[in-house]
Order: C-alpha cells, then structure tokens, then sequence
C-alpha cells in the first residue's frame, strides 16, 4: 500500500502559539524523527500550510470577527522552521481555511503518486488535523494520525478530537510503534558535573502498564480488607527506615539534583511530617453511627510526582493513598529516578504487600496512559501547568477524580513600609534558593513606586550575600539548575527578555566559574510590560523581575494579574493592610513576606490555572484518596 506523509501547519505563527502542547521542542524533535523515516525511505511528504493574502480577504470569517492574522503572506508567521523545509521534491500545498482537501492540488497530487494511506502530523490537532483526517476519511483514504506528532493549544477539544476518531475515520499510533523504534532510555547527568550520567531510565511500554495497573488492582484488593491498624503499623515501620535512611536520601539529593543540603534536609522532615499527618487520617469503613457515611478507598490511584522535591511530595501522598487503603501506580520524574526506587525499596521493606505499589517510567505520554487505564481510578499529579492541561481532559471524559497541583507564577507584594532592610536577605533566599527551582520561589517582586530605588539596592546587596557553591556544602543556598538544557532554556529567555527591553539589574547569564556544572546566576529584571512572557510565564528559575505599583490596589491587581495563583505575599508592617490581601488575593497559599516554612497539615493547592480538584495534604487527603458514601437504614431495621 502506498503511504505519503503530510506535515500540516509547521509555521511559525503556529508554533510559537502560548500554550502549544506538546511543547514546540518536543514536538519538534517527534516529527523530526518520523520525516527523517519517511525520506530515508522513499515515503512521498507533502507540506501543508496556511497562507494569507495580505489584504486579508482570504482569512477564516472568525478569524475576521476576531481581528487575527496569522500566515499572512511576507510575513516570517508564514514560514515553516528549516527542518521541516520542503525538499526539491517535495510539494508544497497552500489552504487559506482549516482542510489541505480545500486546495484540489492535495488529491490530485496523490492520486498522481497512487497513494492509499496518508500519515498525518503537525498542527492542530482540534482544527486543521481533524479537518485534514475527515476530508481524508471521506475521500476513501486510510488515515494514521501520528500521536505524539500532533499539537493543540485546545487540550479538551484535542483530546475528544483523538478519542473520537481513533477506530473511526483513523487509527491513532505512537511514532514509535509506527515506525517499530525502541525510543532511546532517558538520562540524566549530575548537575554539578555533567559529564557523569546518573540515570539511565527506560520507558515503560503500554503493555508493561496495562500488567502493572492489573497488579496493583489485585493487590489493593487485599490490601483494602487489611485492618487500618496494620496499614498504620506498615507505614510507622517505613517512617522508621526512611528516618534510618536520611543519609542516603540526602547524598543522591545532592549528587542527582543538586538540591543543597539545608534544602534536602529541610524536605526529609517535610516528609516526615506528612506520614504522621496521614497517620492521622481515618478510613472507617463501617458505617459512622452519627453521620451515616462510609469512607471506602478508590482502588488504584496513579500519583505523579516532579524532581524538585522527590521525597516529601511522594512520600506525602503514597502515605494518605496506602493508609486509606489503595493501592498506587507511580510515575515520578526520571531525574529522580535512583531516589524514587529507594523511596519504594524502603517502603516495600516495611512489610508492603507485593506489587501494591508499582513504578512506571516516562513522559507524558506514559501519564496519558495511566490516566486512561481502566484500573486507575483517580490521577494525583504534582507537575508544570501543561502536565494538568494534558491530563484534565483525559479524566473528564473518563470520570476519573483528579488531583492537579501545577505550580505558580508567584508574587512578593512590597509596600513602602515594608522593613526593606531586614527582609531584603529573605526575599533573595525565597527568590534564588535551590536556583529557583520551587514552586512556592517568590518570581515577581510587585514594589511600590516610591521604594523602587532602595529596594532594588538592598536586594542587590542581598543576592551578592547568597552562597553560590556546591550544593553538598551546609552553606550552599542557591546551587545548579538541573540539567544543561534547562540552563540553556533559562539562558534563552533572560536574552530574548532584554531583547525586547528588560533592564537587567544582575545576573544574566552562566557562572563562569563552574566548568561541566549547570550553574545560572541569581537573575533580576527590571522594566518589563505586564504582559511579558517574563511575567506570565512560570521559567522555574533563579529569575525574578521587578514590576513596579503605584499603591496597594495597583499591586494587588498585578499580584492577581497572572494565569497562575498558588502562592502569593504581603511585606507591610499594617495588620489592616495584611487582612484585606488575604481577602482579595486569588491564590491558595498567602504569606507575610518574613519567609515560608510549609506545615504538613495545612492545605497545598493554588486558584486558576495553579489547581484542579482538592488540595494536597492533611484532611483533605481524604478527600482526595477516598470516596464518600451515604447509608441510609430506617429506625429498628
């Protein structure tokens, strides 16, 4: 059968859409790999763009309504990126509305070739893909929608887009199936010397999941008729080990992540904490004779969880899901890979049932398909915006309870009587310390107009203060990023920020002085439009800007004035003042600007874009990691 490869809206104005999932990077590299398939071996590829006249009579009537112009002809929007350029051979096919069928040359050209089936990538999935895929489908073609080569800024509609079509008008395949690739282990180097390789991860395959799911659904089974006393004694005798452990823990903190030791420690006793907090909870499932309702475990919950904090956060909701009785599949970060498995070593050698926990290795689309395997019944996720954006939608169609903590882009209010002296060393210590990369660093200084100078001397003089070294050091406050790509990633986008106008205060760039490490100075930026991507975007860097308020209602609005809301702080000497940004500030976590230390039994989760479902920790884990239900009995029955 004849197969031709259509590449669909690789244009710039496209690409670089906010919001674009997949990333373009790894978007990019997907497609890239199939193209270099498709050439290598004499597969016809076809380039399918958008093109508008400038005078804009040919675009969409809702792109008119809505005033958008995007392909436009002579513009750099219409261009396609130099590795998806098409070849001498190669044609290219120019549509102005969603479908490549709009243009007649698309059929001709592969009636022409005697082409029968059609493997379609590019963008966007929602729109000109689907398009494209149904005027195929109609056409009598075969369709092969390429997954992981598909981008959408429309997550949900994307999402039905697939789920609806997959076995319809086409067959949906990762490229790596499609093209029968073993995709490359992932690896990760030690931050602080990037010649040594760490980890080594393998992908878990979708067969490999389906029996992992299958596992812990026969475990948790047992594991839900246990007694709560022995669920309590199991995890007590694992608070032990990992207390036993903490060396260990601490020494592959440092190594893998570069987390500075005070951090490190820090966070074994956050994770301490939160076994006790879940020690706590109560999960009777006999009927409460005072409110008549039952608490009954949900099965199998998949928990993903990031590099920064690759213990306490685990630790925190491993304890809540197996003390209320379920059984876990867990996908944790593949930089935090060594620490993951001695996480699960030490818990499974308290006497966990086997298979009752599980670890699954991969990316994305590893979690998509956890979220969309029958044995998982709710999706606990600790990740990066886009983490909640893909997975959301796979949970709504399939009722699964999610549990989303997605970061945020938080903000110290400063008002002029802030104790700008006294605070300015915790302020850089809440901004830069483990290089930023928190989801609770303080990235936005919001400061009133008439302090603006004196803060920005103080906090200048702060930053000098911080001890940039190795992070096994007791002193180390700032220490690596974690790989040399994110370093060029946050290198990237301090450049293009002053590009387009940034004063920078300091930093700007690598430390000079650490050869084959990831160190990136403590980063402050000034004079940028609210509407940056520099403010709006969360880099997970030690990057801050400075935005200035002409007072209190000003700075409130630009506190509130992000995607994000999960953290957010006053520095004020005024009880009054303090009280009203409490009331009016749309985040989940507000602090005074005298610093941060996290209580295990205090709510974590954030508003808009920050949270989805319940927050983390204390009471509220059960109501994540358990379902409740009414029991209703007459009088004398």
């Amino acid at each position: 059968m004849s197969i031709a490869l259509l590449l669909v809206d690789l244009q710039y104005d496209f690409l670089e859409r906010p919001g674009l999932l997949p990333s373009q990077r790894d978007l990019s590299s997907a497609i890239a790999t199939v193209l270099e398939h498709a050439r290598t071996r004499g597969i016809p590829v076809l380039h399918i763009r958008t093109r508008i006249d400038p005078a804009g009579h040919d675009r969409m009537p809702h792109w008119k309504a809505a005033g958008i112009w995007a392909c436009v002809t002579g513009t750099r929007g219409v261009e396609t990126p130099p590795e998806f350029s098409a070849l001498g051979d190669e044609a290219v096919i120019y549509k102005p509305f969603f479908s490549g069928f709009g243009n007649p040359q698309l059929e001709q050209t592969l009636a022409e070739s005697g082409v029968e089936e059609l493997w379609i990538v590019g963008l966007y999935t929602h729109s000109c893909v689907r398009a494209t895929a149904m005027d195929a489908y109609e056409r009598g073609f075969r369709v092969t929608l390429i997954e992981d080569c598909l981008g959408s800024t429309d997550t949900l509609h994307a999402h039905l887009t697939r789920e609806y079509m997959d076995g319809r008008s086409a067959v949906l395949k990762q490229s790596g199936e499609l093209l029968q690739l073993h995709p490359e282990p992932m690896v990760h180097y030690c931050p602080t010397r990037q010649s040594l390789a760490v980890a080594v991860v393998p992908y878990t395959s979708k067969s490999a999941i389906r029996q992992i799911t299958a596992g812990a659904r026969r475990a948790a089974i047992a594991w839900r008729r246990t007694s709560l006393a022995s669920r309590r004694d199991v995890m007590r005798k694992f608070a032990k080990r990992l207390d036993a452990a903490a060396e260990q823990l601490l020494t592959a903190m440092i190594t893998d992540l570069g987390k500075p030791r005070g951090a490190a420690l820090d966070e074994l006793q956050r994770a301490a904490g939160h076994i006790q907090q879940a020690l706590a909870l109560e999960n009777n499932e006999s009927i409460d004779p005072s409110t008549g309702v039952v608490y009954e475990p949900h099965g199998v919950v998949a928990i993903v969880t990031p590099w920064n904090n690759p213990v306490a956060i685990a630790v925190g909701k491993l304890s809540a899901a197996l003390i209320l009785g379920n059984g876990v599949v867990w996908k944790p970060a593949f930089q935090a890979h060594n620490i993951s498995q001695m996480v699960l070593e030490l818990l499974q050698g308290a006497g966990l049932p086997e298979d009752l926990v599980q670890i699954v290795n991969g990316g994305p689309t590893e979690v998509a398909w956890l979220a969309q395997d029958p044995d998982i019944a709710a999706v606990s996720v600790t990740g990066p915006e886009q983490a909640g954006r893909t997975i959301a939608p796979i949970c709504q169609s399939s009722g699964k309870v999610l549990q989303a903590e997605l970061g945020g882009n938080n903000a110290l209010l400063v008002l002029a009587d802030a104790d700008l002296s006294r605070l300015a060393p915790v302020w850089a210590r809440l901004a830069f310390g483990f290089a930023g990369q928190r989801c609770t660093a303080i990235r936005r200084f919001v400061v009133e107009r008439t302090i603006a100078g004196k803060f920005e001397d103080l906090m200048l003089d702060a930053i000098r203060t911080l001890h940039l070294m190795h992070p096994e050091l007791d002193t180390c406050d700032v220490g690596p990023v974690i790989s040399l790509r994110h370093l060029e990633r946050i290198d990237s986008a301090v450049q293009s920020a002053v590009a387009r106008g940034a004063r920078l205060i300091t930093g700007g760039s690598a430390w000079e002085c650490a050869e084959d490490a990831c160190y990136y100075l403590p980063t402050l930026l000034a004079d940028l439009e609210h509407d940056d991507a520099m403010v709006q975007e969360e880099l997970f860097a030690p990057v801050a800007v400075m935005q200035l308020a002409d007072d209190f209602e000003h700075g409130l609005a630009l506190v509130n004035g992000v995607r994000q809301g999960l953290l957010a702080g006053i520095a004020s000497r005024s009880a009054s003042r303090y009280q009203e940004f409490v009331q009016q500030c749309d985040v989940g976590i507000i602090i005074d600007g005298d610093g941060l230390q996290l209580h295990p039994a205090a709510p974590f989760g954030g508003r808009k874009a920050s949270q989805q479902g319940s927050p983390e920790h204390g009471i509220w884990d059960r109501e994540f990691f358990s379902r409740a239900k009414a029991c209703y009995r007459s009088a004398g029955t």
